[in-house]
């Protein structure tokens, strides 16, 4: 058996940024070349990085969890993703940890896991798609007030120079100039 390894959420999500193919598409990155896999995961040196189709794979897989946790399906999209897998808790000295059978469940159960622990301590809701026009990256919310909606700061502020762009056009009267209030 293969231990799969502990990934931190925050790697997850630039993994699934990087390689998944909705995310890559909307930046119009799907020719470009992929990252180095070991250095966006910290991927443990004993363990092979899978080959870039099965990245891709494991990317698109963790990138349906976060598509769906906005209309509650975060959790069927996270259980397909480790039956898939098929992570067994190992009971160590240390703690609990999984296993897996073949190299190819490392990295799906790796995703799996961590996106399991993530929500065992979050609400759906703490995980998203950027909801910028042109943006589709993935997002985890640890926030007190758990409203993010945006990958970045920099997704949120071009969204609201849109808005307020849009509120002037229309504000705007036939002659182009302001109108008054």
């Amino acid at each position: 058996m293969l231990a799969v390894p502990a990934l931190d959420v925050s790697r997850v999500v630039v993994f699934v940024n990087e390689y998944a193919v909705r995310p890559r598409a909307a930046a119009g990155e799907q020719e470009m070349p992929y990252p180095d896999a070991a250095d966006v995961l910290v991927w443990p040196g004993r363990l092979p990085i899978p080959a870039v189709g099965d990245l891709v794979a494991a990317a698109n897989a963790a990138f349906r969890v976060f598509s769906s946790a906005h209309d509650s399906r975060a959790f069927e999209e996270l259980n397909g993703l480790l039956r898939s897998a098929r992570p067994s808790p190992v009971a160590t000295e240390s703690g609990l940890c999984w296993m897996v059978d073949a190299p190819g469940e490392v990295l799906p159960a790796a995703l799996g896991t961590c996106l399991l622990e993530w929500l065992m301590n979050h609400e759906q809701a703490r995980l998203g798609t950027c909801h910028a026009s042109k943006c589709v990256d993935v997002y985890t919310d640890a926030s007190p007030a758990g409203q993010r909606r945006f990958c970045s700061s920099t997704c949120l502020n071009r969204h609201k120079v849109a808005a307020y762009r849009q509120r002037s056009s229309r504000s705007r009267g036939r002659t182009g100039k302001p109108e008054t209030s």
